[in-house]
């Protein structure tokens, strides 16, 4: 193996580190967190199906809450 000069060592040790900070800018501009995902299911009617659900199940719970507190409520035992 040719031995390489201080020079050439530097020029690619200048180069390995260019590369391994351009990855890690590329890798930050896509950090994960919930603004990526705003959005994506708005028109989805799967998703569309489970809001609805969700929707029922809240007023339901809203109902028990209010019994609750105006003494309509059975106590379990």
């Amino acid at each position: 193996m040719p031995k390489q000069t201080i020079e050439q060592r530097l020029s690619e040790l200048e180069s390995r580190v260019a590369s391994l900070q351009a990855e890690l800018c590329a890798n930050q501009r896509v950090a994960k967190n919930w603004r990526r995902t705003v959005g994506a299911f708005t028109d989805d009617p799967g998703m569309q199906s489970i809001l609805e659900d969700a929707m029922r199940l809240r007023e339901v719970d809203r109902k028990k809450a209010r019994a609750r507190k105006n003494g309509k409520h059975k106590p379990s035992r």
